[in-house]
This record gives structure tokens, sequence and C-alpha cells, in this order.
């Protein structure tokens, strides 16, 4: 057992994110697609069409980020990108080469998922699954509860320090 090497949250869910993705993608490599890829198109197959917005709420994902992964995707004709009722808005839908793609990837990721529960256990599993999930929800609680705070004077982080000190000086 590897002992735990942070006590930073962010740290260590960002090397479990890491640690867990280089095993699907090891897994997933011979499907041709790797994990983040295969993780947007099941939620697309399980949604059907979906707006690019809903797909980043769905997985917390930047818009530059997602833009590139859908991107890749739609290049490779798993995809295909529609307007949407409102017409500055685009929803994407899992095409039939997508669909094929996915079935050959499915069997791929069951092994994955399989070969990790199998170390883990199946009680750790599901308590990993359950803390995940609490962790997403709290995660979200404390993001809006940081937002809707009015920011205390002068932390904005876009602002530089230099100029900071001259809207100061102009006052």
């Amino acid at each position: 057992m590897t002992p735990h090497r942070f006590v930073c949250a962010c740290a260590t869910a960002r090397t479990v994110a890491r640690t867990l993705t280089q095993l699907y993608d090891g897994v997933l490599r011979d499907a041709g697609i790797e994990a983040p890829q295969f993780a947007l198109l099941m939620a697309l197959e399980a949604q059907g069409p979906t707006k690019q917005a809903a797909i980043g709420r769905l997985f917390a994902l930047d818009k530059t980020t997602l833009s590139r992964n859908l991107r890749w995707l739609e290049r490779q004709g798993w995809i295909a990108a529609a307007p949407a009722a409102d017409r500055r808005e685009r929803q994407f839908a899992v095409t039939a080469d997508g669909r094929r793609r996915l079935a050959d990837a499915k069997v791929r990721w069951t092994r994955a998922q399989a070969m990790l529960r199998s170390e883990m256990g199946d009680a750790d599993w599901r308590a990993m699954c359950r803390l995940f999930g609490r962790i997403i929800d709290a995660a979200d609680r404390a993001k809006r509860r940081s937002i809707t705070r009015p920011a205390a004077r002068g932390s904005d982080p876009r602002v530089t320090r230099g100029a900071r000190a001259a809207r100061s000086r102009a006052t």
C-alpha cells in the first residue's frame, strides 16, 4: 500500500485522476480511444443529443478543454454537431461509427473496471463511489459559496499588484 503522499485534497485528487486515467488509457488503447473521449461518448450515448454547455457542466470541464475533445471526436466521425433550438448553441450526438467504436471500447472499459474493483475489493469500491459523489457535492457547495461572497478589497487575482497600487494612488 502506498502511503498517503499529500495533505492537499486537490493534489491528491489530481494524482488519483491521473493514475486512473493511465490505467483506463492503457486498457482502451487498442480500441483507439482515450479515457476522456470514452467518457464523453458514453455520456452522449446515454443522454442523446446534448448541448455543449450541459456536457461541460456534467464533467466540470472548461469550455476550451471540452471543445478540443468534442472537435477530436467530431473529426473521427464518432459524434456529429447540429444547431440546438437556440441557434447560438450546438448539440452533439453519437454517430453510427461512434456507437461501433463505443461498443468495442466498452468491452475494454469493463475489463478496466473489473481489474480496479478486484484490486480494491467490493466494499472499498462501493465506498469510493459514494465518497467521490460526496466530494463532488461538497466542492460544488464550497465553490458556490465562494462565488456568492463579495471579494475582499484588492483580492481580484486578475488585477496585478502594480495595477492595484496605481488604482489606490488615483483614489
